[in-house]
């Protein structure tokens, strides 16, 4: 997929998710890196797993382009089929991993799979210097 079209379509995405997140249709997954993660923080800055939830999500209503990592990815689950976006957020001070789908079953939502800290290097192809 070539950068034009990719911009274009994470553009529509990304007006997409905060949509559904300002109507309240969002839903996180707590994984076990998730819940590693609140824990940290919680006993690092004496935080709440929803402090922490409601951090990761006013990250999302504010993405732009520049914290796009990489997608739209197939998910390696041909039960779902979904498509995930990742990018990267700072929360708290912290780099952040996110991954996310628009999920169509059962209504359209937000499900946030992952929001961690990150296990390799999120480089931003758009981000400017």
């Amino acid at each position: 997929m070539n950068l034009i079209i990719k911009k274009e379509l994470l553009e529509i995405t990304l007006k997409e998710v905060k949509e559904l997140i300002n109507e309240d249709k969002v839903e996180f997954q707590n994984s076990e890196k998730n819940m590693l993660t609140a824990r940290k923080l919680r006993r690092e800055l004496g935080i709440t797993h929803n402090d922490f939830q409601e951090e990761v999500l006013e990250a999302i209503k504010n993405l732009t382009i520049e914290n796009y990592y990489e997608g739209p990815d197939a998910d390696y689950n041909p039960e779902r089929d979904f498509v995930f976006w990742k990018f990267g957020i700072e929360v708290f001070n912290k780099e952040l991993y996110l991954k996310f789908v628009i999920q169509e079953k059962d209504g359209k939502k937000v499900v946030v799979w992952s929001y961690h800290f990150p296990e390799h290097t999120i480089n931003y192809p758009f981000k400017t210097k």
